[in-house]
């Protein structure tokens, strides 16, 4: 709940902020009107825009931060607040947190998360959600109402228990997992897609995805239940 109050704050100060701005443009254009040529003009209100977006998007992109420094304050009871226990959580092949690869939708809401729908992700009876209240870029992909695997997007903090994280090289990679690793070539993102499958018993039906550019970075990775796991497009 702190976290969403932080965001409802910051959301609020840049609104205000950009009345402000707006207010401030508008005025000066009528106390003295400016003479400038269409290019001119263009590139003046062109600034102004770019200064406004920089202005909104900058608090946002910092919201996974200042959430993470919520959970490190002290007396805050992560397991309390379901979402706070996602920031703290590191992808396992079995889930994240509290979301546990195999369990439904009740289960999840049951747990204090409130899914929701990502339209434009989802085909059928395969959907992508997302967690409500929950600004870190996650995707949990079910199929028949059940959880197979959970996506960590661009964006994210989060990292998987060998901490590998979204920026982390194929040399990391290899460090962490060793002969666990087994590489393809990915055309898509002219890299690879690399996949860590665990020995240890019962949880060989899981894996570990990691998809890399032709940097050798990771942009993004995915736990969850063979074969949802490896495909590529998710459910398109």
């Amino acid at each position: 709940m702190a976290a969403i109050a932080v965001a409802t704050s910051l959301i609020g100060l840049v609104a205000a902020g950009y009345s402000q701005q707006s207010g401030d443009i508008a005025q000066a254009t009528h106390d003295q009107p400016l003479t400038v040529t269409a290019s001119q003009g263009s590139a003046y209100y062109k600034a102004k825009a770019d200064t406004l977006l920089a202005g909104v998007l900058v608090p946002l992109r910092s919201l996974p931060v200042m959430q993470r420094a919520i959970i490190l304050t002290a007396g805050v009871d992560i397991d309390a607040v379901p979402t706070l226990a996602l920031l703290a959580a590191p992808l396992k092949t079995t889930g994240l947190g509290p979301i546990r690869i195999g369990m439904d939708l009740d289960d999840l809401r049951a747990a204090g998360l409130a899914p929701v729908v990502i339209d434009e992700a989802s085909q059928g009876e395969c959907q992508y959600y997302r967690i409500q209240d929950q600004s870190e870029p996650i995707g949990i992909l079910v199929i028949n109402d059940q959880v197979l695997r959970v996506d960590v997007w661009p964006g994210s903090l989060t990292m998987t228990q060998s901490g590998i994280k979204i920026g982390s090289t194929e040399r990391d990679l290899v460090q962490a997992y060793g002969e666990q690793l087994e590489a393809t070539a990915n055309p898509i993102t002219l890299g690879k897609t690399v996949v860590f499958t665990p020995q240890d018993p019962g949880e060989d039906v899981f894996r570990l995805v990691f998809e890399t550019d032709d940097q050798g970075q990771v942009t993004q990775f995915r736990g969850g239940q063979f074969p949802a796991v490896t495909w590529s497009e998710g459910c398109l």
